[in-house]
């Protein structure tokens, strides 16, 4: 979920821990950082963003991808 809507904070993430500038579905190695760039930032979320985060995941349960992303 987290992947799917909050990639343009999940790329500087994987940057940071790759130690480069920035990353993007180009960069080498840049998959295997996924998941921990996602833990990092579920990490520093708020509760406010968790609730917001939640909310969305339960909207897509239901409903299933948003358009934009079906389309990619």
């Amino acid at each position: 979920m987290l992947w799917w809507t909050w990639q343009s904070d999940v790329f500087p993430e994987i940057a940071s821990i790759i130690e480069l500038k920035t990353a993007d579905t180009n960069t080498p190695g840049w998959f295997q950082h996924r998941q921990t760039a996602a833990k990092n930032l579920l990490d520093k979320m708020t509760e406010a963003e968790r609730v917001k985060l939640r909310e969305e995941a339960d909207k897509m349960a239901k409903n299933g991808l948003p358009e934009d992303i079906q389309q990619k």
